[in-house]
């Protein structure tokens, strides 16, 4: 049985996979960039606003980049059973519902809350999930 967890963030990603001896830990980063309104078009009033701004553009264009940010991490957990999420934002919830749209036989168990976090602890969270008390081996 195959299990992982992992964290993420809009900034990055750590896939924590449980194996028998040491969990392999695999990190990605999103490569979203970061959103703020720059610029922007002159109206043709004379001495008018400069706020003409496409901003679809700039929506359409974070969407594509968190799809992909997605699929990364989606290619690295697609050979395991059950997928511990967790971590702080919405982040997750995309993810989820990525894996859930995916074609993969992918099992998201749980989405959880979590801070920001060493990468001991999250490696410690995701043994500490899938412990023999919630997910008995055999």
């Amino acid at each position: 049985m195959n299990r992982a967890g992992v964290w993420l963030d809009f900034k990055e990603a750590n896939i924590i996979k449980l194996t028998f001896e040491e969990p392999i830990i695999e990190h990605i980063e999103s490569e979203i960039e970061p959103y703020h309104v720059v610029g922007g078009a002159r109206s043709k009033t004379p001495w008018g606003p400069m706020d003409n701004v496409s901003e679809s553009k700039a929506l359409e264009r974070k969407k594509q980049q968190r799809r992909r940010y997605y699929e990364s991490i989606i290619e690295k957990v697609k050979e395991v059973d059950k997928l511990y999420i967790f971590g702080p934002a919405e982040a997750k919830i995309g993810l989820g519902q990525a894996v859930v749209e995916s074609n993969y036989p992918v099992n998201v168990v749980s989405m959880e809350n979590a801070d920001s976090m060493t990468l001991n602890q999250k490696v410690a969270k995701t043994k500490a999930f899938f412990s023999k008390e919630r997910f008995p081996i055999g």
